[in-house]
C-alpha cells in the first residue's frame, strides 16, 4: 500500500470544520473509489493542524483515485470552494509504506505519537534506530501502531504537492491520556496527535 501522509494546516477556528466535512462526506467518497482512509488526527498542541493518512493499493490505484475525485468528482467540485478557503497548506505531504503490521484498533480513549526522522540524505543504520525508538515507545507505555519508510517514487498526482528529497523513519504510537510523555530521543521529533472518533488508528 502506497500512503499519503497528509499535514494540514488549517485556518483559525476552520479545523473542526474541515474534519466533520472530510469525516462525513469527501473520505467516504474517496473509500467509495478505492481508498482506504488510515487515521485522522488533531494536534494536541496546535488548533490549526490536522494530520491524515490516506491508502492506497499501489501507485497506479493512487494516480486514478485522486483523478477520478479531485479532478473528474462532482462531489470535490460541488465543495471545494466552501473548503479550500478552510486549508491554509495542504502540501505538507510524504509518500511512505508501513514497514510493520498494523496494530489493531483501540476501542478507548488514546493519544497517539507521531515520531519521525527526516533527512536529506539516505538513512544510515536505519534498524538501529527503528529498534532504539522502538524500544522507547515501550518503555514510555505506549503501543506500537505502524512503523512508515519514505517511499521514492515520484508524485503520480503532481496537481497535489509532495515533499521530496527527503528520506527516513515515521512511527505512530498509541498511550493511555494520562500515560503519554516525551520519548527523551533527540533523535526524532515528536508530536502529540488526538485521534477523531472515526480514526481507524489509534
Amino acid at each position: 500500500m502506497i500512503i499519503d501522509l497528509r499535514d494540514y494546516t488549517t485556518a483559525p477556528g476552520m479545523r473542526d470544520r474541515l474534519i466533520e466535512r472530510c469525516e462525513t462526506l469527501l473520505f467516504a467518497e474517496q473509500e467509495r473509489l478505492g481508498a482506504t482512509l488510515l487515521g485522522t488526527f488533531r494536534d494536541a498542541d496546535d488548533p490549526n493542524r490536522f494530520v491524515w493518512l490516506r491508502g492506497a493499493p499501489d501507485l497506479a490505484a493512487r494516480q486514478r483515485i485522486l483523478t477520478a475525485f479531485y479532478t473528474d468528482g462532482e462531489m470535490w467540485k460541488a465543495n471545494r470552494d466552501e473548503v479550500n478557503p478552510w486549508i491554509v497548506n495542504s502540501d505538507n505531504v510524504l509518500l511512505v509504506r508501513a514497514i510493520s503490521d498494523w496494530a489493531p484498533r483501540s476501542s478507548g480513549p488514546s493519544v497517539v505519537g507521531l515520531y519521525t526522522r527526516l533527512g536529506r540524505e539516505p538513512l544510515a543504520a536505519a534498524d538501529e534506530l527503528r529498534r532504539e525508538v522502538e524500544t522507547a515507545i515501550a518503555a514510555a507505555g505506549g503501543r506500537l501502531l505502524v512503523t512508515l519508510a519514505t517511499d521514492p517514487s515520484e508524485n503520480n498526482y503532481p496537481r497535489h504537492p509532495i515533499r521530496t528529497g527527503e528520506s527516513g523513519l515515521i512511527w505512530f504510537a498509541g498511550f493511555d491520556p494520562d500515560r503519554i510523555r516525551s520519548l527523551g530521543l533527540s533523535l526524532v521529533e515528536e508530536r502529540r496527535l488526538l485521534p477523531t472518533e472515526r480514526s481507524r488508528l489509534r
